[in-house]
């Protein structure tokens, strides 16, 4: 586990509600994350209880070759709000990397995202393509404007395959529609290493699905976020 400062190095308005922030540190050469894995970051200039630096994790949306850091920020409270509004040049305390939630050897592998719940699959797609694995990425969110890394992910090569699905509808729209648990059974193939991240309530629908569906509990891998 590593403690380090790092420097806010840009910001990239992704969708409406999300940042992408880039941070630079000396430190980043030996910080030997995995894809999947994520951080702790606070800032001195946002105190909480006992005047200590409010703390938040966030999962590692950057692969451990890339230059930066990389955080997909939501517009929300307390510590996000503080990150998408910091000016470039902003110091930030970074700790870790923790977690468990990781690729574990397959030869197939079933992403279920939600939201910025893209986060941690961002590098874990990548490493699993250059390995020339299979890969299906289904990925929900609420309309067309908040289609994290679009581009990116629309130009992935190889044995990947991306389903997207809206949970509003007020646009027009090619892909699916509905919320994830709903559309699962159209597309889930037995075989796979199945993970899934997002809200806790879609978290534990799609699970229960793909429990249903007769994805073996044990070959299923979550991360929830409060």
């Amino acid at each position: 586990m590593h403690k380090f400062t790092a420097t806010v190095h840009q910001k990239i308005k992704e969708t409406p509600r999300v940042v992408r922030v880039l941070l630079s540190a000396p430190e980043l050469k030996s910080l030997a994350f995995r894809p999947g894995q994520w951080i702790g970051i606070a800032s001195e200039q946002l105190l909480g209880e006992n005047n200590r630096p409010l703390r938040r994790a966030f999962s590692i949306a950057s692969h451990v070759n890339d230059e930066f850091l990389e955080l997909c920020v939501a517009r929300g409270k307390s510590l996000s709000a503080f990150l998408q509004d910091a000016p470039t040049g902003t110091k930030l305390n970074v700790d870790g990397p923790y977690g468990t939630f990781w690729l574990k050897p397959a030869e197939k592998y079933l992403f279920v995202a939600g939201g910025t719940g893209i986060a941690p699959f961002r590098p874990m797609i990548k490493e699993a393509l250059a390995n020339k694995k299979e890969v299906v990425l289904i990925y929900s969110f609420k309309t067309p404007d908040d289609f994290i890394y679009k581009e990116e992910l629309e130009s992935l090569k190889g044995k990947f395959t991306l389903v997207t699905t809206l949970t509003q509808f007020d646009k027009p729209w090619n892909g699916e529609k509905g919320r994830t648990q709903t559309i699962l059974h159209k597309h889930w193939k037995p075989g796979a290493l199945a993970y899934i991240c997002g809200p806790v309530a879609m978290v534990e629908e799609v699970q229960k699905k793909l429990i249903e569906l007769g994805q073996p509990e044990k070959e299923i891998l979550v991360e929830k976020w409060e």
